[in-house]
């Protein structure tokens, strides 16, 4: 019982301490819609519940969150393909996502992102601005560092195309 216990408190603090990643990676594959976002979350978090026990601690608690996170919404995803865009989301999670909002351009941003035609060059680059080092990036898809940095450095070409269609 008391074993039980203190896994329920481990996950808890690794819930709170990772909270921003998933509420990230909810906010890019939600397209900002808030039934879906809520959804998602909910999904997230009973994966993690349920893969808790096999976390081993080979890697940090973030990567492993944000690796199980990123593939519960790519699924979520391809099969709810038809999103609306945006949809207002509500104060407690506007809240915890300020940090994110303010930074300019965010939502040109995510935009240039979602043209990607990737589905690897989107999750590596939401990996990126997370702040992951290209190192646990590629350690999350199994590639070397430095090919990580040339893929990066290319899909940010691909977002300056982009952005300059736009214009």
């Amino acid at each position: 019982m008391a074993n039980e216990t203190k896994r329920q408190a481990d996950f808890i603090d690794m819930l709170e301490h990772c909270r921003g990643s998933v509420l990230k990676v909810c906010l890019y594959y939600s397209k900002r819609n808030n039934e879906n976002f809520q959804d998602l979350y909910q999904d997230i978090l009973c994966a993690l519940w349920e893969n808790w026990p096999t976390f081993q601690g080979m890697s940090k608690a973030n990567t492993w969150v944000t690796s199980i996170a990123i593939k519960v919404g790519a699924l979520k995803y391809r099969t709810h393909k038809r999103m609306p865009i945006f949809v207002e989301l509500n104060d407690e999670v506007c809240g915890d996502i300020a940090d994110e909002t303010a930074i300019p351009y965010h939502d040109i941003l995510y935009d240039l992102i979602e043209r990607l035609s990737s589905e690897d060059d989107r999750q590596m680059l939401y990996l990126y601005l997370d702040g992951k080092s290209h190192s646990e990036i590629a350690k999350a898809f199994g590639l070397t560092t430095v090919n990580v940095r040339q893929r990066i450095h290319r899909i940010t070409k691909k977002l300056i195309k982009l952005n300059e269609q736009d214009l």
